[in-house]
């Protein structure tokens, strides 16, 4: 028994348009996966910004505070409620720096480490025992 050129050409058609349909339905498939993908990361940006914005908004209230606490209202009424004694610097008491005062610190604690000073001296005793 021999097929026919219309049975042929129907079983091609048939084949081919399986096929398409295959092949446009992992595309859908594969559209509805990248937007279930990209739905997922929008819900996780929201949700880390909503506790970045938590965050700085606690930040700025503890600033807040702390700005309270340091004012001079603030800092002559602790000091009368629990009775410091704590007075004023008068002028003469204030010296100005007029450089970093971070790197005066940090050069004043780092003298005695690069200095033949007696750190230096015990190492060399240390070594000689």
């Amino acid at each position: 028994m021999k097929k026919s050129e219309t049975h042929a050409f129907v079983n091609q058609l048939l084949v081919y348009t399986l096929v398409v349909i295959g092949f446009s339905g992992s595309i859908g498939l594969g559209t509805v996966w990248l937007r279930h993908q990209i739905s997922l990361s929008a819900n996780a940006a929201k949700t880390l910004e909503a506790q970045i914005n938590e965050v700085e908004r606690h930040i700025t209230e503890r600033k807040t505070e702390i700005e309270a606490a340091r004012s001079p209202a603030m800092l002559e009424y602790l000091n009368k409620e629990w009775r410091l004694g704590l007075q004023r610097p008068t002028p003469q008491q204030v010296q100005h720096i007029a450089t970093d005062p971070v790197m005066l610190l940090a050069a004043k604690r780092n003298r005695e480490l690069f200095s033949d000073g007696p750190a230096a001296i015990s190492f060399q005793v240390a070594l000689k025992r």
